[in-house]
């Protein structure tokens, strides 16, 4: 079972690597100081099949608080599957994360490596049908009660990492990575993709982050959802 690009945009934020706090403390000190009491979220709807990506129209874009799940801005991909959203910031990081729903295709959320800070055009939205997403769920062993992650760990440049494994809080029911075909196996780390499969992890909220000897990555905390394409990244 191979899907086309599934991971989703850059981090929001980027800076200094101190930490004051939990994980969640640690992206926070990354934001920088002055934010815009506005800003623009945009990117791409597509269709992420087993051979081809192709812009999605008519897909409907929300951005969610990711601490209440409340609903911060929305909009709707056009013929080329483009979106964008004027958001409010009242000065402040925007801790939130990218909900895509259409007919026909799996839910898919997509949690960035950090709050939105500035004006961000490649928060693209990579969805699945819902066959795909049945086949992704057979292959892996996904069970429907339970939510699958799938993270591309990326180092200091954005650029993926290879031979990194994926760690969560709670554990995730098994962790594969894509092979030379994009494939989700049972490897000991990453390829050189950097992507991971979070396979069976408990809804709710989830702290996710990478080991490999001479990287440090920084931790933060998605949300796993049943029946929920969610995607994300992990950078140093």
């Amino acid at each position: 079972m191979k899907l086309l690009p599934i991971v989703l945009f850059v981090a929001a934020c980027s800076g200094s690597k101190k930490s004051s706090g939990g994980p969640d403390a640690r992206v926070f000190d990354d934001a920088p100081p002055n934010v815009s009491t506005m800003i623009t979220i945009g990117g791409t709807a597509k269709d992420n099949g087993q051979s081809s990506s192709t812009p999605l129209a008519g897909v409907a874009i929300t951005l969610k608080n990711r601490v209440d799940d409340s609903m911060i801005a929305s909009a709707t991909s056009d013929a080329m599957g483009k979106y964008s959203m004027t958001v409010p910031t009242s000065g402040h990081v925007v801790d939130a994360y990218i909900l895509a729903t259409k007919s026909g295709y799996t839910d898919a959320a997509a949690f960035p490596a950090a709050p939105f800070a500035a004006d961000n055009p490649k928060a693209d939205s990579n969805l699945v049908t819902t066959g795909n997403f049945s086949l992704l769920m057979l292959y892996t062993g996904q069970q429907s009660s339970n939510g699958i992650i799938i993270a591309e760990i990326l180092d200091a440049n954005s650029m993926p990492v290879a031979g990194a494994t994926a760690a969560s809080t709670p554990a995730a029911g098994s962790y594969l990575y894509s092979d030379a075909n994009g494939t989700p196996a049972s490897l000991p780390s990453t390829n050189t993709d950097g992507v991971a499969f979070l396979v069976n992890v408990p809804p709710g909220a989830v702290t996710i982050s990478a080991m490999k000897s001479g990287n440090t990555f920084k931790s933060h905390s998605v949300a796993a959802k049943a029946n929920t394409f969610t995607s994300t990244i992990v950078t140093e």
